[in-house]
């Protein structure tokens, strides 16, 4: 089984919190986590595509990755698993896959050439503050945020699939240490 890491990059923070449906300890739970690869095979099933040990293996570290990843971070994880047949190439078809069966989702779009994804299995979706100097992401729930997108779908006659909301902006600490300056 694979172990989440114990470190994120330093500049990535997160404080996420639990739905009231699906708590943290439930969705990390081996259930939790088997209803996620459930969902998977399903997702690989409609497509015609083999469920692997592969395949399982990148799944699983995705899930157990605390926080906010790239393709390197997932590598990484899986070389340190001793996932021989987990090689780039089949990490970065895999994760398309993940992302269609609702596993994992696109996060810090605003980051630019970087990609990062974050777990989305079972967790309620929420929107990010970005620090623009040292990078800092709080991740944040707000009700009025999504009760207000959906008053101006419908007012504009959409029908709303997703959202992203990136607030960029400065964090206390670069705020005091430009003040400093």
């Amino acid at each position: 089984m694979l172990d989440a890491p114990t470190e994120r990059p330093p500049q990535y923070s997160a404080v996420g919190q639990a739905s009231d449906t699906t708590s943290i300890a439930d969705r990390d739970s081996p259930e939790g986590v088997e209803r996620a690869l459930s969902s998977f095979r399903r997702a690989l099933k409609r497509k015609r595509l083999r469920f692997s040990s592969v395949r399982e293996a990148i799944a699983r570290a995705a899930l157990a990755y605390d926080g906010h990843f790239e393709v390197n971070d997932l590598m990484r994880v899986l070389t340190n698993a001793n996932i021989k047949d987990a090689h780039l190439a089949t990490v970065y078809r895999t994760l398309p896959l993940l992302v269609e069966a609702g596993l994992i989702q696109h996060a810090l779009l605003s980051s630019g050439e970087r990609r990062f994804y974050e777990r989305s299995f079972e967790r309620p979706h929420h929107d990010h503050l970005i620090c623009v100097d040292c990078h800092k992401v709080v991740e944040f729930e707000f009700e009025a945020f999504e009760v207000l997108q959906r008053d101006i779908a419908t007012r504009h006659k959409f029908e709303l699939l997703d959202h992203v909301h990136e607030l960029l902006g400065r964090c206390d600490s670069c705020t005091a240490a430009k003040r400093d300056t």
